[in-house]
């Protein structure tokens, strides 16, 4: 875990936060790529280090929330890399949910914004995960009587893991939960999603012996993202198992 921490707090970007299995090999040759670009040296294959491997895919990175009244700490457990996101109708989520007593508690879309001293006389900094949650708090139903929330994270490929754990947080203690719900959270970042953007879907979901497979084991699962009116989940058929 506290490897998996180190990791995240370093990372810049979604796509880089977990390349290859050898960290050691993939930090030199990620060094070599950003010299070679500062001496003009010859172009540098993206797939050393499985760096392309990072771009083409989409990353999510799962993880739990311990919370009481007033406060939160979001702790990320796991990383699966998939093919791609699968789109599906806002109708079949509904009556996904529905079968497993969930339903979607709020979503909220933010924009990342900085501005230097020299373009205003003050600095503002805006992260999308942040005003993501905010916009989703504004327009929260209760979840008082949910006893299991999934937050759903989606970012473009420079989505920064710390600041999607920090909009966890605030989120958690800026709705209305009960103490005892269960909550966890997805955050997946993508390059098909534009740059400076996040989006958090938050699901509220419940029991049932159904069995589901496909995208609808992910829904049903409360993993739902939504953006610009379009809904996205994602199918273990996409799992990306290549490896460096």
């Amino acid at each position: 875990m506290n490897r998996l921490l180190g990791l995240l707090a370093l990372t810049v970007s979604g796509a880089a936060a977990f390349v290859p299995r050898h960290p050691a090999r993939t930090t030199l040759e990620l060094n070599e790529v950003i010299r070679g670009e500062i001496v003009e040296s010859a172009p540098v294959d993206t797939g050393l280090g499985g760096v392309r491997l990072a771009q083409e895919s989409a990353i999510k990175i799962t993880g739990e929330v311990r919370h009481k009244p007033g406060s939160a700490e979001s702790r990320p457990s796991e990383l699966i890399r998939y093919k791609e996101l699968t789109t599906v109708e806002e109708s079949k989520v509904k009556d996904v949910l529905g079968k497993v007593g969930g339903k979607i508690i709020t979503t909220g879309q933010g924009l990342q914004l900085y501005k230097d001293p020299g373009d205003t006389l003050e600095k503002i900094v805006k992260l999308g995960p942040i005003e993501a949650v905010k916009d989703a708090a504004n327009g929260a139903a209760s979840a008082i009587d949910a006893t299991n929330l999934v937050f759903n994270f989606l970012g473009g490929d420079d989505l920064i893991m710390r600041e999607v754990l920090d909009a966890t947080n605030e989120l958690v203690v800026m709705m209305d939960i009960a103490t005892k719900a269960e909550v966890s959270f997805n955050s997946i970042s993508h390059s098909s999603i534009p740059s400076g953007t996040c989006t958090v879907c938050v699901v509220a979901i419940g029991e049932s012996d159904e069995t589901f497979s496909g995208p609808d084991e992910a829904i049903s699962s409360g993993e739902v993202y939504a953006r610009d009116g379009v809904w996205y989940t994602v199918d273990k058929a996409n799992i990306n198992t290549a490896v460096a």
